[in-house]
């Protein structure tokens, strides 16, 4: 008990022996990734060049989240699931029996003698206890440090989105498009500072690509070996166990991916090819709009009183920590208004904050300039390619499922968060599939116009 009182009353969290831990298994890390960096990513590979750099990347974000939260929030979510991963760690050694129960998804309700422990964190939120069971896990391998833990969750996060990775690698050899893939996925600096600690969008956005890359698999390429199924089924566990709203926004996403991808073997006629993509895409957004409103119904994170309660409260609280909230002008909370504010939330997620009207804070000016980068882009692809925008979107399944999965959930990231601060994190499995979207635009504007040209 007396580390907790430290943790979650004293409010410390990193202690002297972090400083020898966390460089000596840094050091392990990259003895490790060096010397079997052949194996890991293939003997010859032309991704060999991005392996180091995508990795140090991931374990600074994990570090340097933990010791923003440390020294300039002094606290937050994430010390809270350390806290209670370190308690947790500490009943494995003393009480197993009284641990093991502790892994449950809620084990208050399934062992009423664990009562004594409802003093932990989210002990009674589902969603949020399983970053903690996660946490506890790995925990007992990171001699109870909070920055080795963190690492764990980065290694883990570079471990799944380096597959989607190496799987756009294949769809599209050109070594060009590699780097560009690489930037998409590993250098955009919410995505690996907020995607790589130890953190419920680390977890989701992990089961994200896990989830993205072996459907593919499964589903294009036909392999169906039990390992593929296997780490399938724990995307899908870690997106329908933390943020369900993920699977309701990612599977009409992938119902697009895979008809474009088979469309010409199902559709001969030239007028219904012309009109299905039109029609899905109706089709798709009832279902997204719909099914969040059933959530919003069933789920008291995002039920309408919640919403309410963060619209009011978000500014207060993440004031104190340099916050800034914003409104879309929000009354009733209803399916109307979520159509309402669809292009709205859309943009304050992908284009703001503002750099000279949002940004209050050094935090918010990095994800000012992040934002502006990312109008900047999208508007010169539009000026660019022009109509061929738009054509281009139908004739690539990835480009497709990028821009439509990453569109929807920019939607619903801008109308749930409230604030600037909270908005950087949530929005970061958007950000990836955004950029990839353009620069697949791009790639296959200029492959089109020199086809033109012969």
């Amino acid at each position: 008990m007396e580390r907790f009182y430290v943790h979650f009353y004293l409010l410390q969290y990193l202690e002297a022996k972090d400083l020898v831990y966390t460089p000596l298994f840094v050091a392990v890390v990259y003895f490790m990734a060096n010397t079997f960096k052949g194996r890991l990513v293939g003997f010859g590979s032309p991704l060999q060049r991005y392996f180091i750099p995508a990795l140090s990347l991931k374990m600074v974000g994990a570090i340097a989240s933990g010791l923003v939260y440390q020294f300039y929030y002094h606290g937050g979510d994430t010390m809270d699931f350390y806290t209670s991963a370190s308690f947790i760690r500490e009943l494995i050694f003393d009480k197993p029996s009284e641990a093991l129960g502790m892994f449950s998804s809620s084990p208050v309700f399934d062992y009423p003698e664990l009562a004594q422990y409802d003093f932990l964190p989210f002990i009674y939120d589902p969603p949020t206890w399983t970053i903690i069971r996660f946490a506890s896990f790995a925990n007992i391998f990171a001699f109870d440090s909070y920055p080795v833990l963190a690492i764990y969750f980065s290694l883990f996060s570079l471990y799944s989105s380096w597959k989607f990775f190496r799987l756009l690698s294949e769809i599209y050899p050109d070594p060009k498009m590699i780097k560009k893939f690489a930037y998409c996925l590993f250098y955009i600096p919410s995505v690996f500072f907020w995607g790589s600690g130890v953190f419920k969008d680390s977890l989701t956005l992990s089961g994200l690509f896990l989830f993205t890359y072996h459907i593919y698999e499964i589903v294009i390429r036909r392999k169906f070996s039990p390992s593929q199924f296997l780490w399938l089924g724990l995307g899908i566990y870690l997106m329908y166990s933390i943020r369900l709203f993920f699977l309701i926004i990612l599977v009409p996403c992938v119902g697009f991916w895979f008809f474009a991808e088979f469309r010409d073997k199902l559709i001969k006629n030239n007028f219904l090819k012309s009109i299905s993509f039109p029609l899905l895409l109706i089709v798709s957004t009832a279902v997204i709009i719909f099914g969040l409103g059933r959530v919003m119904n069933s789920n008291a994170d995002l039920s309408t009183a919640a919403l309410k309660e963060k619209a009011e409260g978000f500014q207060s609280w993440h004031g104190s920590l340099g916050g800034s909230a914003y409104d879309l002008g929000i009354t009733d909370y209803s399916v109307n208004s979520l159509i309402k504010v669809f292009p709205l939330a859309v943009n304050v997620t992908l284009f703001r904050p503002y750099i000279f009207i949002d940004a209050h804070s050094a935090f918010q000016m990095i994800s000012a300039l992040q934002s502006l980068f990312f109008l900047y882009f999208f508007l010169l692809t539009l000026y660019r390619t022009r109509l061929e925008f738009f054509t281009a979107i139908t004739q690539d399944p990835m480009i497709l499922f990028s821009l439509t999965f990453s569109i929807f959930y920019s939607f619903v990231a801008g109308f749930t968060s409230y604030n600037f601060g909270a908005l950087d994190r949530y929005k970061i499995p958007a950000l990836p599939f955004f950029m990839l979207a353009l620069v697949l635009i791009n790639y296959n504007y200029t492959r089109n116009k020199k086809q033109k040209q012969y």
